[in-house]
C-alpha cells in the first residue's frame, strides 16, 4: 500500500512549511489549489513556493487543473450550484490526475498534496482526493501544524461525530433508516460537500484563513 500525505499552507512561513515536510521526509509536493495565488501569503504563490522548494531539494508539481476545487464543467456541479465531488471524482480529468499521484508514488516519491486548509475536514484535498486515494488503496494521512498527523480514517471518525454524534448508538438510528456506519460515513462527506464545494452562484466556501482577512477568495 502506498502512502500519501496532504499539507495545508495556511498563513505559514515557508521554514515552518518545509520543516513539516522533512519530517515525513516528503521530497514531492503536488499543488492541487485551483488558484495557486493569494494576495495575503503570497510566498505560497505557485512561482515563489516551487523556486523556494527546489533551493531545498522538494519536487513541485502542479495539478490544480486536473484535481482542484473550481473544475470549469458545469455538469459537475450540483443542482444547487456547488460542486458535486461524486461527480468531480468519476471525470476523465480528475482521474488523469489521480493516475498521475499514483505514478509518483510508483517510482519512489514521497508525496504531499498541498492546498489552503489548515484543517484538512475543511479541504477538498481530503473530502474529495483523499477519499478517491483511499478508494484506490492508498493510506492517506494528514500533516498538522505541530507535524503530528491524521488518517483518513480518523478524518472519518470526525466526520461521523460531527454529523451524527450518536452513530454508535443503534437504538438510535431509526431516524437515519438504519444506516450502517460505511453508508452514514458516505453520508457524511456528502454533508461536508455541500458545506465546502465551491459555488458558481456565490462563489468559493472553501475559504482560507488568510483569503478571510480581506474578504477576496484567491487561493484555491
Amino acid at each position: 500500500m502506498f502512502t500519501v500525505y496532504t499539507v495545508g499552507h495556511s498563513t505559514y512561513s515557508p521554514d515552518l512549511f518545509l520543516n513539516l515536510l522533512q519530517r515525513h521526509d516528503v521530497n514531492c509536493v503536488i499543488d492541487v489549489r485551483s488558484v495557486p495565488y493569494s494576495r495575503y501569503v503570497m510566498q505560497y504563490n505557485r512561482e515563489s513556493i516551487q523556486a523556494y522548494l527546489k533551493r531545498n531539494q522538494v519536487l513541485y508539481l502542479y495539478l490544480g487543473k486536473e484535481l482542484g476545487a473550481r473544475p470549469s464543467d458545469r455538469t459537475l456541479y450540483a443542482a444547487e450550484g456547488y460542486l458535486d465531488f461524486g461527480k468531480a471524482s468519476q471525470s476523465g480529468l480528475f482521474q488523469s490526475g489521480i493516475k498521475r499521484v499514483l505514478a509518483g508514488l510508483q517510482k519512489g516519491y514521497r508525496i504531499a498534496l498541498m492546498c489552503t486548509e489548515k484543517d484538512p475536514i475543511d479541504c477538498h484535498r481530503a473530502i474529495l482526493i483523499g477519499k478517491e486515494l483511499q478508494n484506490n488503496s492508498c493510506s492517506v494521512i494528514h500533516i498538522e501544524e505541530d507535524g503530528k498527523t491524521e488518517t483518513q480514517a480518523q478524518l472519518e471518525e470526525r466526520l461521523l461525530n460531527h454529523y451524527f454524534p450518536n452513530w454508535a448508538q443503534k437504538a438510535l438510528f431509526v431516524d437515519e433508516d438504519n444506516l450502517t456506519r460505511d453508508e452514514l460515513t458516505l453520508k457524511s462527506y456528502q454533508l461536508k460537500n455541500k458545506e465546502i464545494g465551491y459555488s458558481l452562484d456565490t462563489g468559493n466556501k472553501e475559504v482560507s484563513h488568510e483569503d478571510l482577512y480581506g474578504g477576496v477568495y484567491y487561493s484555491l
